[in-house]
């Protein structure tokens, strides 16, 4: 089950980490905090794959930045939620699939964790940015400690310097849970903070 105590404490980090102190007007911003919220396409496994709602968190830090280039590498470290959110991610038509051995199919699992990628940035100019990446991630499937693989591409757009609307998606795969392959897909928007 979601924590609402546990997301206060990573945005409350997240957010705190960065600090306006840490920017000059001669080099670019070098670090920045995500915090994002939409909807995730699943499949995968013998459940009912209805979405879920999804909510990430995190800490970038641009590395081995130069000086007036548009080319930066990045990582991130952040936390990953992927569950029920009032009638976002449930089953609201009860609609029963029956599995060959009889039953119901179990909704698609609540899962968490803390995540990590590295990519390349990319500003062409300083109030528009894009990134990919690749990482990895430990996720919790039903109280099961997980490893996936992780994708992630963004775009963001800073009208107030310092704040910024970020638009991206991820890919998390989930290489065997209970035999099978799990795969979630977020299409998320938020704000950027650096």
């Amino acid at each position: 089950m979601f924590s609402c105590c546990r997301l206060t404490l990573v945005l409350g980090f997240t957010l705190g980490v960065v600090s306006p102190g840490s920017v000059s007007a001669q080099r670019a911003y070098r670090w920045s905090s995500d915090a994002t919220v939409g909807g995730a396409i699943v499949s995968g496994g013998d459940f009912f794959n209805n979405g879920r709602a999804a909510a990430h968190l995190a800490v970038a830090v641009r590395l081995l930045p130069r000086a007036g280039g548009r080319f930066a590498a990045y990582a991130e470290v952040g936390y990953d939620w992927f569950g029920q959110f009032g009638l976002f991610g449930t089953n609201p038509d009860l609609v029963c699939i029956v599995t060959p051995g009889g039953g119901c199919e179990p909704s698609y699992p609540d899962v968490a964790g803390p995540s990590g990628t590295v990519g390349l940035l990319y500003a062409p100019v300083p109030s528009v940015e894009s990134r990919i990446g690749v990482g990895g991630a430990a996720y919790s499937v039903d109280g099961t400690r997980i490893g996936a693989a992780i994708g992630q591409l963004d775009a963001s757009v800073f009208p107030a310097g310092h704040l910024g609307l970020v638009l991206g998606a991820r890919l998390a795969v989930i290489p065997r849970y209970r035999r099978d392959r799990l795969t979630l897909l977020p299409l998320l928007i938020g704000v950027r903070v650096r």
